[in-house]
């Protein structure tokens, strides 16, 4: 019984197979879906997936797809009874355009951090502090902090990409000022804070940052003096044009009067003047001896 029901079973086997092909789709990509004429067949594994089909329903096209990747079709070609044809798809990765940016970033950091960060001399945070969405151009970041010297820099800001901004603060208190003083007249005594330094012309160094009072003295001269406010790490002239005591007095210039210019006479000569009067003179004389 057993025997005969195997003997009728292998004609029907082998009636089943003599009818029947494969399509081996051969696919660069796991995962992608196969389609024969718009029928799905299943995903390639492996880098391939194995399609019975049968002559009796002949199929002709595929199409092979999967997301991300470009799709793969073309004509099938239909394998004799027993027979396997292989098809080949090739999915390349799709390149998504990147859209263009049209912002550009800013990171801004100091050290010690805590500093006030302003942007085009608007203030905008604490740092360390980002900014995002700012448009390209060129921009000036400044940090500032107590007991600190400020620290300004310039910077350019590209569509798509983050500018990196760090700063070192120096303290003011290790960046001592120095002061240079002159004065007309020279030699006047200089003092700071009260305090005898020298006189004139004086340069002063090692001055602590803050408001300090130069005073100068100088005999016959009035008292001058100015305030100076120092940052830290700073050079420092003062000029001072001192007044004097003592009002200027004008110079008037006094002309004598003009005095006769002698004539100049030769040597052993006798004016002219001489000899006349002294001929009047005899003459008269003569007149008078007459009448006597």
């Amino acid at each position: 019984m057993i025997a005969c029901l195997s003997a009728a079973m292998v004609p029907v086997a082998c009636g089943a197979v003599s009818n029947q092909g494969l399509i081996q789709v051969i696919c660069n990509v796991d995962g992608a879906s196969v389609y024969f004429d718009n029928i799905y067949q299943g995903l390639t594994s492996n880098g391939q997936l194995v399609v019975t089909v049968y002559p009796a329903a002949p199929v002709h096209t595929f199409r092979v797809e999967k997301s991300g990747f470009t799709t793969a079709a073309g004509t099938l070609t239909m394998p004799d009874a027993g027979a396997t044809t292989t098809t080949y798809a090739v999915l390349r990765p799709v390149s998504t355009p990147t859209p263009s940016a049209t912002y550009g970033a800013l990171s801004v950091d100091s050290s010690p951090q805590g500093a006030k960060i302003y942007l085009n001399g608007y203030y905008r945070g604490i740092s360390p502090y980002s900014f995002d969405q700012l448009t390209p151009g060129s921009y000036t970041v400044e940090t500032v902090l107590d007991g600190y010297r400020s620290s300004t820099t310039m910077v350019r800001i590209s569509a798509g990409s983050t500018t990196n901004v760090s700063t070192t603060l120096l303290s003011l208190s290790s960046t001592p000022n120095s002061i240079y003083v002159t004065s007309d007249p020279r030699n006047a005594f200089v003092y700071l804070d009260t305090i005898y330094k020298g006189k004139t012309p004086l340069t002063m160094t090692g001055i602590s940052p803050g408001d300090h009072v130069i005073e100068l003295n100088a005999p016959g001269y009035h008292s001058w003096n100015t305030t100076v406010s120092l940052p830290g790490g700073s050079t420092r002239t003062v000029s001072a044009t001192m007044i004097s005591l003592v009002p200027a007095v004008s110079a008037t210039t006094v002309t004598a009067p003009g005095t006769p210019t002698p004539t100049s006479t030769k040597a052993g000569a006798v004016p002219a003047g001489v000899i006349v009067a002294l001929g009047i003179t005899g003459l008269v004389a003569g007149v008078m001896c007459r009448k006597k």
